[in-house]
């Protein structure tokens, strides 16, 4: 409703609920003489001041009862500040400078199961939290493995916004532990004023409050994208926070209590599934980290360690122990192919991509009839053959390994364990055949969503704008498990990004991203 709407109802109420007296008025203040008495002309006069004053008077008496009630209407029915609660059902709250709330918006699936036929306008703001909080509680979404809850507020008033979110927090903090759970609530204040960080919230399907939390951890690691922190709940990001000891002054969320990590396997645990796949013992560990991470949605432990002149890395799913991914790097003094000029057409000394490939496949433990696929290439840096880069399938592995180009040793491998893939993986459309490795790709027609809505796809997931892209390389493929694929390279800021997404759906099959050194 208008403003001018507003008051001209205020004014129609006064005029239908206040009589009209002003004849009474005016004739108790002029002392007006019956019909019947001769008018007395000095009488006139001073009744007819008389007669202004009381005017005036009402009429003060009337705008002041029209503002006072104007001012009502607007403190009690104008929204002052907006409290966003998230956990993975996600809530935004408009309340009143008196801290009643206006309305409730549930944002997301999760959210309207939880609001339920709840009807919160009206009530306090305490009152409302405690419902949510209480509703979330019973219906699972809070408990001993997923403690921790997200509130954001939003007012135009700094010192207000901040008083806000320390009570509203404290609210939260009480009402939890009065339901025996140990909770902790990450609060922080943010402003609606935000364009970049309201697009991201609406591309995502999120709340403002929680694209701000995502928008804080990825300031303090540049290694992670808004995609691979949206589709994670609250405990799942504070878990990662908290992990890579995200503890600079410039962070503005507050935490009280301990994010849980009951629904994981644990540190430990993780580091020790990956000494036993590396087939060295924890003694002999030097520059041992581990961190919680995400790939592709999915909760990891980042397992880093070194043995010796040997570096690992590992991806170990958070909740059953598997191993997702692997890399293991020798660095040995003197392992340097770079050190090692030459040309594979003319130098004779390379061993050749067969080679190449044969010892890859015998350090996996595999030979060629058990791939899906085998390709090899020699690998350039500045004009400069640094080593052959073989890549090699075995079921629903993916190996990846840097060969000396004189000697045959293994200076690195990689390996990635992707779930199987029912759709596409055994049959394709017959006027579409999987070439030969030696056969050149067919450029992709019709069927296929096109390089422009691939590479649209790939920014999205990765969070960058278009204009930021350089170094960008697209080039259509055909994947064993999934068929056509387009494989897409490009770097933004500092970071390097390697997309492969499903040509006939716009799928991301594939994700990865790097510091670009």
């Amino acid at each position: 409703m208008k403003q001018k709407e507003v008051e001209q109802r205020v004014r129609n109420a006064m005029e239908h609920a206040a009589p009209d007296k002003a004849d009474e008025i005016l004739n108790a203040c002029s002392g007006r003489p019956e019909a019947s008495e001769a008018p007395l002309p000095e009488r006139k006069k001073k009744s007819s001041h008389i007669m202004r004053i009381c005017a005036a008077a009402a009429a003060a008496v009337i705008v002041f009862v029209s503002v006072w009630l104007i001012a009502g209407y607007r403190t009690t029915r104008t929204v002052d500040s907006i409290v966003m609660l998230d956990v993975n059902p996600s809530f935004s709250l408009s309340v009143n400078a008196k801290e009643t709330v206006l309305a409730v918006e549930a944002l997301n699936e999760d959210a309207r199961s939880v609001l339920g036929d709840m009807e919160l306008s009206g009530v306090s703001l305490e009152v409302a939290i405690n419902a949510l909080i209480g509703s979330m509680l019973q219906n699972g979404y809070l408990d001993e493995l997923q403690n921790s809850i997200l509130v954001s507020v939003e007012n135009d008033d700094a010192n207000r916004s901040e008083q806000l979110r320390a009570k509203v927090a404290s609210a939260i903090n009480s009402c939890m532990s009065g339901d025996q759970l140990e909770g902790a609530v990450l609060s922080q204040t943010v402003s609606g004023s935000d364009d970049a960080l309201k697009a991201l919230a609406e591309q995502y399907g999120i709340s403002l409050g929680k694209a701000a939390l995502i928008q804080e951890v990825l300031s303090q690691d540049a290694t992670l994208t808004f995609a691979d922190l949206a589709g994670l709940s609250v405990n799942e990001i504070a878990l990662i926070s908290n992990s890579k000891q995200q503890t600079s002054g410039e962070i503005s969320v507050s935490q009280t209590g301990t994010v849980s990590t009951k629904a994981y396997i644990g540190r430990d645990e993780a580091l020790a599934a990956a000494c036993a796949h590396a087939g060295v013992q924890t003694e002999d560990l030097l520059q041992t980290e581990v961190e919680f991470d995400s790939e592709n949605g999915v909760m990891v432990y980042e397992v880093e360690f070194r043995v010796g002149n040997t570096e690992y890395e590992y991806d170990i799913d958070a909740k059953t122990g598997e191993i997702l991914k692997q890399k293991i790097e020798d660095k040995t003094p003197g392992q340097d192919p770079s050190t090692n000029p030459g040309d594979p057409s003319g130098d004779q000394s390379f061993i050749g991509e067969a080679a190449a490939q044969e010892a890859a496949l015998k350090h996996a433990g595999y030979s060629a009839s058990d791939a899906a696929y085998i390709r090899s290439s020699v690998e350039y840096d500045d004009g400069r053959a640094e080593y052959y880069e073989v890549e090699f399938r075995v079921g629903n592995t993916a190996y990846e390994y840097k060969i000396d180009l004189y000697s045959g040793a293994v200076l690195a491998h990689e390996t990635e364990t992707r779930p199987q893939s029912s759709a596409g993986a055994t049959t394709s459309p017959s006027a579409t055949p999987t070439p030969a490795p030696a056969t050149p790709t067919p450029a992709p027609s019709a069927p296929y969503i096109g390089e422009e809505a691939a590479k649209a796809a790939a920014f999205a997931h990765a969070g960058v704008d278009a204009s930021s892209v350089v170094k960008l390389e697209i080039e259509f493929d055909f994947d064993d498990d999934h068929g056509p694929v387009y494989e897409i390279e490009f770097h933004s800021g500092r970071m390097e990004f390697d997309y492969e997404i499903d040509a006939r759906t716009g799928a991301i099959l594939k994700s990865e991203s790097d510091f670009d050194d």
